[in-house]
């Protein structure tokens, strides 16, 4: 179901947006709805991010030259 939305921008973005729909004919409501639609899932992935962060807050870390090592032990050149 598609619903109609209005919402309120500063002039200048909204003739920034008129600008783009006049040299690219971008179709404004298409625009603006993949715009919101890209920030939505960004915000998600950060959440994710951020619940990942937490969740290995409390794991044991290991210096740089214990990666080093384990790498070389694994046949990597570091």
């Amino acid at each position: 179901m598609i619903k109609l939305m209005a919402v309120r921008m500063p002039e200048a973005l909204i003739k920034e947006l008129q600008n783009i729909r006049k040299q690219n004919g971008v179709v404004i409501s298409h625009f603006v709805t993949e715009a919101v639609a890209e920030k939505i899932e960004e915000m998600k992935e950060d959440e994710e991010d951020l619940v990942i962060i937490e969740s290995r807050k409390n794991e044991p870390s290991m210096s740089e030259a214990e990666w080093n090592k384990h790498l070389k032990h694994k046949g990597l050149n570091v």
